[in-house]
Formats: C-alpha cells, sequence, structure tokens
C-alpha cells in the first residue's frame, strides 16, 4: 500500500443535514452524550460527532473528548470509516476475559461503528 501525498477531498457536509443525540456510558459508569451527524448521501453513514455533554464542564477530560470528536469528525469527512480506526485503538482485557476499548476514545468510535449499521432512517 503507498502512501498518498494528499489525504483524500475533505467531504463537505450539507448545513442542514440529520443528526442523532446518543448515550453512552463508559466503564466508570458516566454517562456520555453524543450527537453524530449523518451523510445525507449515504444513508446511515456518520460523518461528524460532537460531545455534547457528561463531564464537569471546563475540565481537562470534557476539552480532550471534544477535541477527540474533532480530529475523528476530520478522519469521517475525509473517507475513513469508524471501523477502520476502531481497529487499530487500544483495548483492554476485562476480568470477564472478554475485551473492551481502552479510552473514551476507543468507545465513541466503536459507537459510531455501531451506529453506521443501526442508523436512524430519513
Amino acid at each position: 500500500m503507498e502512501y498518498k501525498d494528499t489525504p483524500d477531498p475533505r467531504h463537505n457536509l450539507p448545513s442542514r443535514r440529520l443528526t442523532e443525540t446518543r448515550k453512552i456510558t463508559t466503564q466508570d459508569g458516566h454517562n456520555i452524550h453524543l450527537s453524530v451527524g449523518y451523510d445525507p448521501k449515504e444513508n446511515g453513514r456518520p460523518r461528524e460527532v460532537f460531545y455534547s455533554a457528561g463531564f464537569k464542564s471546563g475540565s481537562q477530560l470534557e476539552f480532550q473528548v471534544q477535541d477527540a470528536c474533532v480530529m475523528f469528525s476530520l478522519l469521517l469527512q475525509h473517507g475513513l470509516r469508524p471501523e477502520d480506526v476502531a481497529k487499530s485503538l487500544s483495548r483492554s482485557e476485562q476480568p470477564d476475559g472478554s475485551m473492551t476499548y481502552a479510552s473514551i476514545v476507543g468507545l465513541i468510535v466503536s459507537e459510531l461503528a455501531q451506529t453506521e449499521t443501526v442508523a436512524p432512517n430519513d
């Protein structure tokens, strides 16, 4: 596989598009609210994600999750699919032997990979 000199062009989204707010729960029991924006031309394909709520306002963790969502949205808009990113993220083994994502970023990406298959209808 050759590396590209430039990334794929950014997929610009119209100003009005389907958006869904979802709640995910971390291993620590925190509830995080994310808004997922879908591509109107490709039903069910997420193209952006925004952090809505869940951590103390103004906290370092809130800013890290916001920034991770911005970076992940850019990856989606340049053509990567959530599952392409998810397979490269860290995982940790749980006491029951199952594997789970080791970070909040992994949890968000995992949620978007699932979202793509169960996205709301227009």
